[in-house]
């Protein structure tokens, strides 16, 4: 807690400023951990069920524009991890069209055939307009009007 922002359970509130800082921080507390596996099937199940999923959180809870270019960076480090696990390395010499059909491939769904690391950048958006939406609509359910007023006391102070 400062006196420009907040956590609560986990989602940052504040000023754009702060909650920006905030996101970039624990995007690179991931970025950091992304290399420390040398296992490329360990490395490739971590990448995809443990480190990419750790920001969905973030994304789901944060307005797009404030952690948008941390989570491109992310994108780009998991990337670049998984081809350097992946070729040991011989993909530093792979012409622009190749490398970006295999991070093509790295990121589309296993239903086409491919690895299926989504990428957190472009699902930040969606998952942060679908989880708005599903609040707004749970809200609708608990309005005012669908409300007994007579008997709320009744609920929280029984007695």
């Amino acid at each position: 807690m400062s006196t420009k922002g907040l956590r609560v359970a986990g989602v940052p509130i504040g000023d754009d400023a702060w909650v920006t800082k905030f996101v970039a921080e624990k995007v690179e507390a991931v970025i950091l951990d992304v290399g420390k596996i040398d296992h490329f099937m360990i490395h490739y199940h971590m990448m995809r069920f443990c480190q990419n999923t750790r920001p969905g959180l973030l994304a789901r809870n944060t307005p797009t524009p404030l952690i948008s270019d941390s989570l491109g960076s992310l994108d780009a480090v998991i990337l670049e991890s998984m081809c350097t696990k992946g070729t040991g390395g011989t993909h530093m010499d792979w012409t622009n069209q190749l490398r970006s059909f295999s991070n093509m491939k790295l990121q589309l769904p296993h239903h086409r055939g491919c690895f299926g690391i989504t990428p957190c950048a472009g699902s930040a958006i969606s998952t942060f307009y679908a989880s708005t939406a599903s609040l707004v609509r749970w809200l609708g359910h608990h309005s005012n009007a669908q409300q007994d007023l007579a008997n709320l006391a009744d609920v929280w102070a029984p007695g």
